[in-house]
């Protein structure tokens, strides 16, 4: 006789298939929950902390600048190691990329346990320049969650502040990501990374 699962057996087997299939949407619906829209208007300065190794942002932001889209920029690191700041790398680049030296500033920022604890340190240098325009500049994958904390920091300070990413970063990114390991290490490590934000008053 063959043998059957009983009800029990079978609601559980039920549940079992329909979080199975919830988390695979999820998950392949990364890209549409973690990146915005991106935009790019003209401001008065750029913030760029777009530092990462699959990353050519940098010429991306040279060109800005030599298109009048941005009059300066500002590279923006949290420390490394001990008095090392990428922000300074950052910098070097750019201007061996041809852009004037007295137009690309540094803010070093203290490690903290997530990024909303450094943005108000952010905005605080944005007012002190006497800035009311500027430009984010971030990983695509963390452009949604970017965006609802420059709301709240920036446009809370009176300053209007534009999230965005290299566009050909988003496109590199998003191309069969799912099969390529850093490509999904980076969507699952921002995923849960804006997931346990939000677990934390101080981190949203």
């Amino acid at each position: 006789m063959k043998w059957l699962p009983g009800k029990r057996a079978r609601r559980s087997l039920t549940g079992l298939a329909v979080i199975v299939a919830v988390c695979l949407i999820v998950f392949f619906s990364l890209p549409r929950l973690l990146i915005a829209p991106s935009h790019i208007v003209p401001a008065e300065a750029i913030l760029h902390y777009a530092i990462d190794p699959h990353s050519d942002a940098d010429a991306w932001v040279a060109g800005l600048y030599r298109q009048g889209l941005v009059k300066k920029i500002v590279c923006v690191s949290r420390q490394a190691s001990w008095e090392l700041y990428p922000a300074d790398f950052v910098r070097r680049h750019l201007i061996e990329l041809g852009v004037p030296a007295d137009d690309v500033l540094t803010l070093h920022l203290p490690m903290v346990d997530c990024m909303a604890q450094n943005l108000p340190r952010m905005v605080e240098f944005v007012k002190s320049q006497g800035w009311q325009n500027v430009v984010l500049l971030g990983r695509p994958a963390d452009s949604r969650a970017d965006g609802r904390l420059a709301k709240k920091y920036f446009a809370g300070a009176g300053v209007n502040a534009v999230v965005t990413y290299v566009p050909q970063e988003a496109r590199e990114l998003t191309d069969h990501w799912w099969a390529v390991h850093w490509k999904a290490q980076t969507m699952v490590d921002a995923a849960a990374t804006t997931t346990l934000d939000l677990a934390y008053p101080e981190c949203w």
